[in-house]
């Protein structure tokens, strides 16, 4: 019964507070609003003090520890925080990067305690030498060049890794791409370092094949020929292109491409030049695809100028372009540099000249419309010099062939370029032209870079004429900067003994007059005319310009000849026995035209002379002589054609027979093929190369070409095909019968010799060899079909 009460009562509960529940919930939330309201910050009332604000941290002092080499205060200067500045921890870690960033440290920390900062670091070492190890294809100084870090310098791992890769790439260049590097480094007192980059270079990477597709124009071998790029193979020891280049493939796309733009393919391009190294990494096989294209002709070609000097009729001749010529992009830019040059000449420095072309797809043409825009006509305002550490400014500005206020001519500049370079001091000449202050002024700059025109030489060689050579010498073409020329040499040899001093003003007195001395002695034994020679002279020297190209020189010379026949001597030349005083005056004038004094492409010299012996002395003669010789680009590229023509000729006066030290031996250097006096007129019952007499006449021709070098410049080769042709003879004496101990033979037939020259600029000095052999000869002439020398070149 009470438990049915129980439940009754639980019942009537839960209905109560069923009724009452929103009642409930209305009280439970003002009451929580009422907590809620509590909790929140009120307020302050009105006069009450305000709540004090939390406390700052001011950094009172800045403490570094852990330097060596760099100064506390360094350390502080690096970084923006300073003593009395509130601590913040971003800024702190600002401070810290920053110093990181300098290089100059291992390791920074920093550690703030209230008031003091502390800065700890560790300092980078300092690199005390940096040694390669296992290099052989790459020399050391190049690798010294290569990399970035020195000795004296702060050694940091992102460094030498960098300098890792550097070199790693140099080697990839020539050729070496299995090559690794290992940096080792080995600690020294005093926070230093030794770096060491130990090499392994692994075999060279070489080309195995070059191919090519999508060529039909063109075979595989034309386009080989054209590129820089070449296949390994065992006799190609010299090579230094035989290996995969990334930048040498570039340049290789662009040299195909202006071979066959110069053929008419305007539309050509690579399509693609790919590199795919082997299996074994050994070797590269390269794969060009090209899209060749037609090929164009020149379609119409007119000039518009809006110079009134210079109109299109007087422009025409000067551009080589044809109508209906293969289109060659070369041409289009050869014209715009001739018709620069042209108004150039006018005083229209900065004209422009702008190439219009049209391309007729359908007709397979291409017109050309070059526009000429004048601009305006310019004056020199400033004529600026750099470079010349050594060599005066007046030394070059007088070699200039303008001046400040006159008007600006191409030509003229070209030729004071010619002009400077020909001085021989300088081992490369610019000149560039810029805007002066006014639209019609401009300045010139020249650049030069000085070269060594100092010579002290002491050595030893060898020479088909002299034999063995031993010379000693001094020579300076610039001394004291002033442009002045001074020699003195001793020269000792098998056959001769020779002392000279030498000196040369090219400006005597400020005045384009140059003036010099000579003073020589040579003992010769000369073994080819039977004599000995004993020949003691001094010479005055003048020169001065008669115009652009045109130059006279004059000279005095006083010589003492001594002549000491030998027991197996000729008649002729026993007769000439004795000593010979001779005082004589001459003259040269020389036409000079040459492109470049140095090495020549273009125009002729021209060289006439005279002697007039007889003002005072024992001898009395006249002697001629004259040469010519002409440089013109022949039809090959890069070869240069010249051909001289010389000849010479000395009479007697008032009874003078021509003793044999004054007539023209011929031979060697001066007719290749032949000994030295080897072609004239010869005792031929002396035996050997001796019983040459001379000659008093002479004509000598030589035709050259002038061949690409197969090598690379640097070797310093030069080839030349040549062939020498002319005669010597014509004694001004009666010539005997044969005898038994005399029999002299003398005719002008022509005498003929072809060949190769080779040049080598060795680190000893110039040396050239001549492969002769003579086709036209007497009987009696001496061939030599070697002939070598030094000193001299092509």
């Amino acid at each position: 019964m009470s438990t049915r009460d129980d439940w009754m009562s639980h019942i009537t509960l839960f209905a109560r507070l069923a009724r009452s529940a929103p009642a409930l919930i209305l009280m439970l939330t003002l009451a929580g609003s009422a907590a809620l309201a509590k909790t929140q910050v009120q307020p302050p009332a009105p006069g009450a003090p305000a709540a004090a604000p939390a406390p700052t941290q001011v950094i009172k002092h800045i403490v570094v520890n852990g330097t060596q080499r760099v100064e506390p205060q360094t350390v502080v200067s690096y970084i923006s925080l300073r003593e009395g500045d509130v601590y913040n921890p971003q800024t702190t870690d600002i401070a810290l990067k920053t110093l990181y960033q300098t290089g100059l440290f291992a390791d920074v920390k920093m550690r703030f305690d209230g008031s003091t900062l502390t800065i700890t670091v560790v300092e980078n070492p300092i690199i005390n030498q940096i040694d390669f190890e296992g290099n052989d294809k790459v020399s050391t100084k190049d690798l010294q060049k290569e990399v970035q870090l020195k000795p004296r310098t702060v050694f940091t791992r992102s460094k030498v890794q960098a300098d890792v890769q550097r070199i790693i790439e140099l080697y990839r260049r020539n050729g070496k791409f299995a090559a690794s590097v290992d940096p080792q480094i080995i600690q020294r007192p005093q926070n230093r370092v030794d770096l060491i980059f130990s090499i392994t270079e692994g075999p060279s990477t070489g080309v195995a094949r070059i191919n090519f597709i999508g060529n039909k124009v063109f075979d595989d071998a034309t386009l080989k020929s054209q590129i820089a790029t070449e296949e390994s193979d065992w006799y190609k020891f010299l090579s230094t292109n035989d290996n995969y280049d990334p930048d040498r493939l570039t340049f290789d796309r662009e040299m195909l491409r202006r071979w066959y733009v110069s053929h008419g393919y305007a539309d050509f391009h690579v399509v693609s030049a790919v590199a795919e190294l082997s299996a074994d990494r050994r070797a590269f096989y390269i794969n060009f695809t090209v899209d060749e294209g037609p090929q164009y002709k020149f379609g119409k070609v007119e000039i518009e100028s809006s110079i009134r000097e210079l109109p299109a009729s007087v422009l025409r001749p000067s551009v080589k372009i044809k109508s209906g010529d293969i289109y060659n992009a070369e041409l289009i830019q050869k014209a715009i540099d001739s018709l620069t040059n042209a108004a150039g000449t006018k005083g229209y420095a900065f004209a422009e000249v702008h190439p219009r072309i049209a391309r007729n797809r359908d007709a397979k043409t291409i017109d050309v419309i070059l526009k000429i825009d004048q601009g305006p006509r310019v004056y020199i305002e400033k004529i600026t010099i750099n470079g010349n550490n050594r060599t005066l400014d007046k030394v070059i500005r007088r070699e200039f062939r303008l001046v400040e206020g006159d008007a600006f001519n191409r030509a003229l500049v070209d030729r004071s370029r010619t002009r400077i370079r020909g001085l021989g001091f300088f081992k490369d000449v610019t000149v560039k032209n810029s805007p002066g202050s006014q639209p019609d002024r401009t300045n010139l700059t020249v650049t030069v870079a000085e070269q060594s025109t100092g010579e002290l030489s002491l050595g030893a060689g060898y020479s088909s004429t002299s034999n063995f050579v031993g010379e000693f010498s001094y020579t300076e073409r610039n001394l004291f900067g002033r442009g002045q020329y001074v020699r003195t040499s001793v020269q000792l040899s098998t056959i001769s003994k020779q002392f000279q001093f030498s000196f040369t003003e090219p400006y005597f007195m400020d005045r384009p007059l140059a003036a010099g001395f000579d003073l020589y002695k040579i003992l010769t034994d000369y073994q080819q005319a039977t004599y000995e020679g004993d020949t003691t002279a001094g010479v005055i020297r003048f020169s001065f310009p008669t115009s652009e190209y045109g130059l006279v020189a004059l000279r005095y010379t006083y010589q003492i000849d001594k002549i000491t026949p030998f027991l197996s001597a000729p008649l002729e030349v026993q007769l000439a026995a004795g000593e010979n005083k001779t005082s004589k005056i001459g003259y040269s004038f020389i036409y000079n035209t040459l492109d470049d004094p140095i090495k020549p492409t273009k125009g002729m010299v021209l060289t006439l002379s005279q002697e007039f012996a007889g003002l005072g002395g024992s001898l009395k003669y006249i002697r001629n002589q004259a040469q010519v010789t002409v440089y013109s680009p022949m039809f090959w590229d890069n070869v240069v054609g010249s051909l001289s023509l010389q000849t010479g000729y000395i009479t007697g006066y008032d009874g003078t027979t021509i003793p044999i030290q004054e007539r023209f031996f011929k031979g060697g250097d001066t007719f290749r093929g032949f000994a030295q006096a080897g072609v004239g007129p010869r005792d031929t019952v002396v035996r050997g190369d001796g019983g040459a007499v001379g000659g008093n006449f002479f004509a000598i021709g030589t035709l050259q070409a002038k061949l690409p070098s197969f090598l690379p410049d640097s070797y310093g080769v030069q080839m030349a095909l040549f062939s020498d042709f002319g005669t010597v003879g014509h004694l001004d004496t009666a010539i005997p019968s044969c005898t038994l101990s005399s029999c002299i033979k003398d005719n002008l037939a022509i005498r003929a010799s072809a060949g190769l020259a080779v040049a080598w600029k060795s680190p000893f000095g110039p040396i050239t060899i001549d492969f002769g052999i003579p086709f036209l000869k007497t009987s009696y002439d001496r061939a030599q079909l070697i002939y070598f020398s030094a000193g001299t070149g092509l």
